[in-house]
């Protein structure tokens, strides 16, 4: 009970405050009834002096002197009972308990102490009663949304019900997981986090006490009470009471570590799922990769759950990291705070996050709609580098695009992305037989397997012999210019290609000549 309540509430009405009327909010804990030359072995904080002044010191920098030791012992006040021994408390003992905001009471000396102590007291029991009782309710309602619960909404809304105040429950990064009846925004939130942090780390700031109360400005006044969410030794997210007057009371801070334990131990348990998930989604998509994934219709059943489909088509991303093997313990951290990026951006992309680790490697699947251009410029200011596959599709195709960013890693540059298109060719012309092999496929296989697909593979060898020649290569193939110009047009379209690119030009002319030459053996 604050020593104001006492003076609302109790026989103290009558007492007159001479001094340290802005520590009246001070916490009673109990009254002592003393008259003794060194009063100070017998008070600890929280106590109430009653006192005759029988035995107070006569000279003004002794008095002084105890009223420091009094304020530093943390009483929450002296009563002196006037007039009798004393008419009044000295100017001197008033002035140093207005320096500190020591209280200082003066009560008629027809106010029986015995009546003082059994009013406070019992009224300080009475409370210690009701916060018993209202914690074991809110106890009951905490504990009921804990178990009945699925998500910290209903907890915050149990809290904000059990103390009729506003509860918020944010993370540690000032993400809202739960507001009930509170004037806030996502963005005051962070900014709210990102201030504290820049003053110290959360882990400090809450240390010093389990709550911490706090007085906010913007958009209006209020007060705030809030308690950490521990997880393995971090803060993992605080839960709020806010109000619009400065009330909360020991009660508050009980509801609030409570709610604390169970945001925990919720929090914790969704980690875990989400380890769990990430586990198996893990497995799903190596196995896929490394061409070991079982063709039952069980295994593609779950591949279907997890967002995966054999006919739709996918690229095959790996993001090496700039991180030394074996991996440190903080090596494997940052690996996971990639992770961690790239499964957000690519539910932010709508896309099921199917994504695999290995030592300094993330491996993940994107639909071939998605440019990954556009993850890569979310993910290059992490540092690493990333490959692209081909284009692929079904359970092999996937194990194919691993074979695709396989073969870049050792030509991967840090802060840059590399698609697989920019080293086929080279390695082509190194005599790379697999790079050849994959070049024709990419550059005269799909003409050979359309409709007039020889007319089409003539023409592309004409125009190789020629030059690029229009006039000579429609000449060379005894057809039309304007024939000539709509063939051009379809290979074009087919190969997904511009003739007028010099470097197109090139690398399919070299494709031709190796296409010939296999084909004359």
């Amino acid at each position: 009970m604050k020593l104001s309540t006492a003076l609302e509430q109790t026989i103290l009405r009558q007492a007159t405050v001479v001094a340290g009327a802005k520590g009246l909010d001070r916490q009673i804990s109990w009254v002592h009834i003393i008259d003794h030359p060194d009063i100070t072995h017998w008070l600890k904080a929280g106590d109430v002096l009653l006192t005759t002044g029988y035995n107070w010191p006569q000279e003004d920098e002794a008095s002084r002197v105890l009223v420091r030791t009094l304020n530093d012992l943390g009483l929450a006040g002296v009563v002196l009972a006037v007039p009798h021994f004393r008419d009044h408390f000295s100017a001197a003992t008033i002035a140093e308990a207005q320096c500190c905001d020591f209280p200082l009471l003066e009560l008629p000396w027809e106010v029986p102490f015995s009546e003082i102590t059994q009013e406070v007291l019992a009224k300080i029991i009475n409370l210690q009663t009701e916060i018993i009782q209202r914690s074991d309710l809110i106890h009951r309602k905490l504990t009921r949304a804990a178990i009945e619960a699925d998500n910290l909404d209903s907890l915050g809304n149990a809290l904000a019900s059990a103390l009729e105040v506003s509860a918020l429950v944010v993370s540690a990064s000032g993400t809202i997981l739960s507001g009930h009846d509170i004037d806030t925004t996502e963005q005051f939130e962070r900014e709210l986090i990102a201030k504290f942090i820049d003053e110290r780390p959360l882990e400090h700031r809450f240390d010093e006490s389990q709550t911490l109360a706090i007085t906010l400005t913007w958009p209006h006044p209020r007060f705030r009470l809030g308690c950490a969410i521990w997880l393995q030794g971090e803060v993992a997210g605080i839960v709020w009471l806010e109000s619009t007057q400065d009330l909360f009371e020991e009660v508050h801070s009980r509801a609030l570590e409570h709610a604390a334990v169970i945001a925990a131990l919720h929090l914790s348990h969704q980690r875990e799922l989400l380890d769990q998930e990430t586990r198996l989604g893990h497995a799903l998509v190596a196995g896929l990769l490394e061409g070991k994934f079982p063709e039952t219709p069980s295994a593609i059943e779950r591949a279907l759950v997890s967002g995966w489909s054999e006919t739709r088509d996918y690229r095959i991303c790996l993001v090496l990291l700039d991180e030394p093997i074996p991996l440190s313990l903080e090596g494997f951290k940052r690996r996971k705070e990639k992770t961690a990026r790239v499964f957000n951006l690519m539910v932010a992309n709508s896309v099921s996050p199917l994504i695999s680790v290995s030592l300094n490697q993330i491996s993940f699947i994107i639909p071939a709609t998605l440019a990954p251009e556009s993850l890569w410029k979310q993910l290059r200011h992490d540092g690493g580098a990333m490959a692209v596959s081909r284009t692929h599709r079904g359970i092999s195709g996937m194990a194919q695009g691993a074979e695709d960013v396989a073969a870049l890693v050792p030509l991967l540059r840090p802060g840059r992305l590399h698609v697989f298109n920019e080293v086929l060719f080279p390695r082509a012309l190194m005599g790379d037989k697999k790079a050849r092999v994959m070049l024709l496929q990419q550059m005269i296989e799909p003409l050979a397997n359309r409709k007039n697909g020889t007319l089409l593979l003539e023409t592309v060898c004409a125009l190789s012999r020629e030059g690029f020649q229009l006039a000579n290569t429609a000449k060379a193939l005894d057809v039309h210019i304007s024939t000539l110009r709509y063939r051009l047009a379809r290979i074009e379209k087919i190969l997904d290609l511009s003739l007028e690119n010099p470097e197109a030009r090139f690398q399919i002319q070299v494709a031709a000549e190796m296409y010939r030459l296999e084909h004359d053996e």
